[in-house]
């Protein structure tokens, strides 16, 4: 990390010490696009700029891509964690196992899955609920229908 030597007391060097700054700014703008927080800020544009289709066109090609379609292909209806491992038939804590897995794709491109239950609701255990996000459903399903249709 270089590191920028000022001298305070200097109007001449504080102002070649800005422009410094400024021009490193800008080029890291470039690069992530405007400083912000929020989805996407500090990622870069490649991954956290795309629209959501072709994220998840991105995402197709990895092993979770058909789990993610399972999920959205089945209700709507918010389950726990446990509760969808049954629900797909997976093997016991499959389920936590994919979630680890989504909240790392969703942290590098900046969107999500699966959200808390809009209702708030638990299972017996007490375990939280989670339901697909609507927007993503549509698109995991539209992009399937195109896999399937060739």
């Amino acid at each position: 990390m270089p590191f920028l030597m000022v001298n305070l007391d200097d109007p001449a060097d504080c102002r070649r010490a800005m422009q410094q700054l400024r021009g490193r700014v800008v080029g890291a703008q470039r690069m992530t696009g405007p400083c912000r927080g929020g989805p996407g800020a500090g990622v870069p544009r490649a991954a956290g700029r795309l629209p959501l289709g072709q994220q998840l066109r991105r995402i197709r090609h990895r092993g979770l891509w058909p789990h993610l379609v399972r999920i959205a292909r089945a209700s709507a209806e918010p389950r726990s964690l446990m509760e969808w491992d049954e629900a797909l038939g997976l093997p016991a804590n499959k389920m936590r196992s994919l979630k680890a897995i989504m909240a790392k794709l969703e942290n590098r491109f900046g969107l999500r899955f699966l959200q808390p239950a809009t209702d708030g609701s638990v299972d017996a255990v007490g375990n939280p609920r989670y339901e697909m996000v609507p927007r993503v459903r549509r698109v995991v399903l539209r992009l399937a229908a195109e896999e399937a249709g060739g």
